[in-house]
């Protein structure tokens, strides 16, 4: 079932009240993209930006008046149309209204089953960057991290919560900034909850500060770290794993990772006792390499559920692949910085809404709905959602929406379990679903 707040009407209202023509105008009037009435209003513009960027092939700035053009019958002028975009207000402006949808347009679309291992934690957040070039003439307000191949470019830095499957917030900066300070503070995090990082996020004063604020971290590392083993936790016998207690990890060569291991750690700190972590070292098959996961989960939890809960990072991963596929976020030919910068946020603007509009088409419609089938289908999704805004938001209308969500993007192979079925995670509203396998089938999932 639903959430009780969550019910047709409802929703009706919450797109309403972020995405209505006087919401927009607000907006652009803060932002001081809009000062004065035009023929061009907010959310014409807003609009046209949605359809272009999230339902179409686009490589021009002209592809976007050209929407603009036909959804409003209007005969703009390219010069004028590039004068207005060029002004740091419109960047502000389309920055303001994906931060208004990363608050006000989420709901939670994950559930774990009682009991489960996913259930341990409030909410598993994911953090990593994305980077992709932007036009040469822009490398001095981004400068990339490779001079020569890419002298300008930019990341995101994306804070993505997984029982949402949206982003909580994203930062945009130069690609060759590091990564670890756009992470959120250790003392922000909510109690009880598991962040997962990639390596270039290790940071052991953030695992001390961790533990302050009762979260938990688990983060890919280099097989470089050199910590002391103080004790086997899994992998060798008892009295094997006696000898290696008080040696420093490195002592270990690579010949003798015969078998996944798990071992508690510590590193000697300045001020106060040393700091103990846990390391999980796994031998993965598919890419012929050792992986190797520090974390401060108690024991409790196998190296199994570790190894488990870390693949689950992979969700950020199929973010960005479809803000990159389905939602125009590429180099644009442009070195306006402005221009650059506010056709990255309304990217990211019409990524969200697509979703937005498959969380609330799970949860109404009772249907488990795939993220991706949903980004792909923006060309026939936003062009509705336009003309849904542009009479009024009828109710008719959203419930053919929803509907056309829930028939046109179903899980392709919803037989399949991944790391969220061991783990515990449901999708919410949604009745288990009971899959008939194949003979064959069901004799490999056994296996």
């Amino acid at each position: 079932m639903p959430p009780p707040s969550l019910h047709i009407q409802s929703t009706r209202t919450r797109f309403r009240a972020v995405l209505s023509d006087s919401m927009l105008d607000a907006v652009a009037r803060r932002s001081r993209f809009v000062r004065r009435e035009r023929v061009v209003s907010a959310a014409s513009l807003f609009w046209a930006f949605m359809v272009t960027l999230g339902a179409q092939p686009m490589e021009y700035i002209s592809d976007v008046l050209r929407t603009l053009n036909a959804q409003r019958g209007l005969a703009l002028r390219y010069k004028p149309f590039w004068n207005r975009l060029a002004q740091p207000a419109f960047c502000r402006f389309m920055k303001a209204m994906f931060t208004i949808l990363c608050r006000e347009m989420v709901e939670q679309v994950l559930t774990s089953a009682k009991g489960s291992v996913s259930a341990y934690f409030s909410d598993i957040l994911l953090d990593d960057g994305s980077s992709f070039a932007v036009a040469r003439g822009l490398r001095g307000v981004f400068p990339g991290r490779f001079t020569k191949l890419t002298p300008a470019a930019v990341e995101l830095h994306a804070h993505m919560s997984l029982r949402t499957g949206t982003p909580c917030h994203v930062v945009l900066a130069p690609d060759k900034e590091g990564e670890r300070q756009f992470l959120p503070p250790a003392h922000t995090l909510p109690r009880r909850s598991l962040s997962l990082r990639d390596r270039g996020y290790v940071d052991l004063d953030y695992f001390e500060a961790l533990a302050e604020a009762e979260a938990f971290l688990i983060c890919r590392t280099t097989t470089s770290l050199n910590p002391t083993i103080v004790r086997v936790l899994g992998g060798l016998p008892k009295r094997a794993g006696r000898k290696w207690e008080g040696q420093p990890l490195q002592t270990l060569r690579r010949s003798k990772l015969r078998r996944d291991l798990d071992l508690l750690v510590s590193w000697p700190r300045k001020h106060g006792p040393a700091l103990q972590l846990r390391i999980v070292i796994r031998y993965v098959r598919e890419k012929k390499s050792w992986t190797w996961l520090l974390t401060n989960l108690p024991p409790d939890f196998t190296a199994e559920n570790i190894a488990q809960l870390y693949r689950l990072r992979w969700q950020i991963e199929l973010l960005f692949k479809d803000w990159k596929s389905y939602a125009n976020l590429h180099a644009l030919q442009s070195e306006h910085p402005a221009i650059v910068e506010g056709f990255i946020w309304a990217s990211l603007c019409a990524a969200f809404l697509k979703r937005s509009v498959a969380s609330f088409s799970q949860l109404l419609l009772a249907r488990p709905v795939s993220t991706r089938l949903v980004a792909m289908a923006g060309p026939h999704l936003l062009p509705m959602l336009a003309n849904w805004a542009q009479r009024g938001f009828p109710l008719s209308m959203l419930r053919r929406i929803l509907s056309f969500v829930a028939n046109n993007a179903r899980p392709t192979h919803p037989e399949r379990r991944g790391p969220r079925d061991h783990l515990g995670l449901r999708p919410a509203g949604c009745p288990p679903q009971i899959v008939q396998l194949s003979p064959r089938r069901a004799t490999r999932q056994a296996a």
